[in-house]
């Protein structure tokens, strides 16, 4: 009786990763023909890539490593603009899709944009500002930051939707979560959303110097 539940969940468990690796390859497959499209680039594995921001997620859980990778430019009004996406690993374990499309200056300080139903920040040096559309920012400078939260910001924000319970930015760029599994097709909006959401910042940037 018991051999049998043994190779019974033997069998179920194989059944389960076999199907996670299909989905995960057929997922893969759709983010290469994405890219190929779009003249992106598409890359396995780069270890180095999420070392080079510091908040969001990448706080929460460590640098990690960022699987399926693709990169390339997003055409914008204002010109094109360098944008990544890939898949999450920390810890060994794909914990969500990130996605970064670069700002043409740096920003004067951080800032956390998050719904909430996302977990509060752990890092000692965000602080609650104030709300932002529906979403609550968490900022490291509040005076330099202020002034960036602007309507425009918080639409751009709202535009992004539910799913994506954390965006940030940070120096010259600006992030997002969105959950693993996404499709081309979210994640192509995903990156528009972004593009306005910098957009955003910049025009707010460039009204705090005149």
């Amino acid at each position: 009786m018991w051999f049998v539940i043994a190779v019974i969940a033997l069998l179920a468990g194989a059944a389960l990763l076999f199907l996670d690796r299909r989905g995960s390859s057929g997922g893969v497959r759709d983010r290469r023909r994405w890219a190929a499209a779009r003249g992106w680039e598409y890359q396995e594995t780069d270890p180095v890539l999420p070392s080079r921001w510091r908040y969001g997620t990448i706080h929460q859980g460590g640098p990690g490593v960022a699987r399926d990778l693709i990169s390339g430019d997003v055409p914008t009004p204002d010109g094109p603009r360098q944008a990544y996406v890939f898949d999450h690993e920390q810890a060994g374990r794909r914990s969500s899709v990130l996605a970064a499309v670069q700002l043409r200056d740096p920003l004067p300080a951080a800032v956390e944009l998050r719904l909430p139903s996302a977990p509060l920040p752990d890092d000692a040096g965000l602080d609650l500002l104030e709300p932002v559309g529906e979403r609550y920012a968490f900022v490291a400078d509040a005076d330099a930051v202020r002034p960036l939260l602007t309507e425009r910001l918080a639409a751009a924000g709202d535009q992004l939707g539910d799913d994506v319970e954390l965006l940030w930015a940070e120096e010259s760029w600006v992030l997002a979560t969105a959950p693993l599994g996404s499709d081309s097709e979210r994640i192509q909006d995903l990156v528009a959303d972004l593009s306005e959401v910098a957009t955003a910042l910049e025009r707010a940037a460039r009204s705090t110097t005149r």
